[in-house]
């Protein structure tokens, strides 16, 4: 299996590549919510629940306008956390 940190640092890729970050969003931030997700996906959570999530750090949290960006964020994760283990 491949170290969490780095499957991590995959899943920021990932966001940061459908997500237009806020200037003042530091990487210990986003390694927050992207180790959250992971940490939820390794769980087994179900795909709804993790949109559920995602949608309101992307809205709530990191005040990005509301798109279905958080979905392909999502899918992409869940793809990051399966193709490792």
């Amino acid at each position: 299996m491949t170290d969490k940190t780095t499957l991590i640092s995959r899943i920021i890729g990932v966001m940061r590549d459908h997500w237009d970050l806020p200037a003042d969003c530091n990487d210990g931030e986003l390694f927050t919510y992207a180790e959250i997700l992971f940490d939820r996906i390794s769980a087994g959570e179900g795909r709804e629940l993790l949109c559920a999530y995602l949608a309101n750090v992307q809205v709530e949290k990191l005040e990005i306008p509301t798109s279905d960006a958080y979905r392909e964020i999502v899918d992409g994760s869940i793809s990051i956390v399966k193709a490792s283990s």
